[in-house]
């Protein structure tokens, strides 16, 4: 279930909605409160198997996620509401939307996919929840992001591969494919060094909406929000129609559509 995160306002009129990327949890998104107007009600998404919730079992598949989270989201969305997901994250945020769409409720006033290939296109590294061990970290530590302690402490890596697993099997067995359209507008940001996915990958969210789309490509790799985060939270908060917030310069190429 999302808990509630940092501090509420009585001028909060909307809520944003983080699902972290595979091994990620709700702490990634935690600081944003305190970076995004008051408007905005940041509630970061704990997902089973991280955090306070290390104990529990990690979601295997794209529907159990779905059917965990969807009891939790529907009460809240008549409240104005957006989803931001990164990579993973991205893959729920896109599911979630549909399913409430298809449940008649609100839509998200926006969709934010960071780090994932359009829901048509087909990706092509292979599937690394099956590997042996070694090879799974190996791929692990290709994305970057992951600590160095962990990535070579064996104990760690015996710790956190369960659940870290777990969600590349969410990742690469859901299928997004026959997903219908959203009507509301999708934001895409992505690394101009990441291959998977390539900063053209991500044109395939066009297709995605009948509303508005834009693409925002920032330096770096597959965790290009590190150095790029004031940035990406300005343009969040423009584009939910609050004041941006101060001290960061805008670095990126753009597509859009209406």
């Amino acid at each position: 279930m999302p808990p509630p995160a940092g501090r509420g306002s009585r001028h909060t009129r909307l809520r944003l909605f983080c699902f972290p990327f595979a091994g990620g949890g709700a702490a990634v998104y935690r600081s944003w409160q305190d970076k995004l107007p008051e408007e905005i009600e940041v509630r970061p998404v704990c997902l089973p198997g991280r955090e306070q919730r290390f104990g529990e079992a990690a979601f295997e598949a794209i529907d159990d996620a779905v059917a965990a989270l969807i009891d939790a989201i529907r009460p809240m969305a008549a409240t104005p509401y957006a989803f931001f997901g990164y990579s993973m994250g991205g893959i729920i945020a896109h599911h979630l939307a549909c399913r409430l769409m298809a449940d008649g409720a609100p839509l998200p006033a926006h969709l934010f996919i960071a780090a994932l290939r359009g829901p048509n296109m087909t990706a092509p590294r292979r599937q690394l929840h099956s590997l042996p061990s070694d090879d799974f970290w190996s791929e692990v530590a290709a994305y970057g992001g992951t600590p160095a302690e962990i990535l070579e402490s064996s104990e760690y890596r015996t710790l956190f591969e369960p659940s870290l697993r777990a969600d590349f099997k969410l990742a690469q067995t859901a299928s997004s494919a026959d997903l219908p359209q959203l009507a509301c507008p999708i934001t895409a940001f992505g690394g101009t060094d990441d291959s998977n996915p390539a900063p053209t990958d991500l044109d395939g969210w066009r297709q995605a909406t009948t509303g508005r789309f834009e693409k925002h490509i920032y330096p770096g790799g597959h965790f290009f929000m590190a150095q790029n985060e004031v940035p990406m939270l300005e343009l969040i908060a423009t584009k939910l129609g609050c004041p941006p917030v101060a001290g960061g310069q805008e670095s990126y190429s753009r597509t859009s559509s209406n």
